[in-house]
Order: structure tokens, then C-alpha cells, then sequence
């Protein structure tokens, strides 16, 4: 994706997602290294966040996947409110 000129801050942002959606609570760790991944990519920019993109990416392909969670708010309707909708 990189190479093809991705922008590194969307891959970050996807492996956030990733991590909470499709692993959720099977790693508790993979949150965490996923935010971390996103700041190490704010914060160091291209070309030397791609190991960190990289070693958040081997991380959660590696990691057991759960989607408890998503399935939990999926069933309780939540996705049909915005809980920020003021009006």
C-alpha cells in the first residue's frame, strides 16, 4: 500500500479499526500497539514509520481474533443513534 502512495496515517488509522474490531478482546495489547503505531507515524513520518506499520501489521495478523465486542454493539442498536447528535 506504501509503495503504491498510500498515506501512512490511513494505514495507522485501518490498523486501530483492525485491531479493535477483528481481534478486539482475544489481545488485550493490540489496541494499545495500535495507537502507539498511529502516534509513531504522526510523530516520525515517512520513510522510517514503515517498520513501525510493519511490526503493527505482523502484530495483529498474528494475533487471535475475536469480535465479541462488535458483535455486543451491533446488537444493542447503538450504530443506529449518534451519540453526538446535538439536535
Amino acid at each position: 500500500m506504501l509503495t503504491a502512495g498510500e498515506d501512512p496515517q490511513y494505514i495507522a488509522r485501518r490498523l486501530i479499526v483492525v485491531a479493535s474490531e477483528d481481534v478486539g478482546l482475544a489481545d488485550n495489547q493490540a489496541l494499545p500497539l495500535a495507537a502507539a503505531t498511529m502516534a509513531a507515524v504522526q510523530h516520525v513520518g515517512m520513510p522510517e514509520c514503515r517498520i513501525n506499520l510493519a511490526h503493527c501489521v505482523t502484530y495483529l495478523a498474528e494475533a487471535p481474533k475475536s469480535t465479541r465486542s462488535y458483535e455486543a454493539y451491533t446488537r444493542v442498536g447503538w450504530f443506529k443513534y449518534d451519540l453526538f447528535d446535538r439536535s
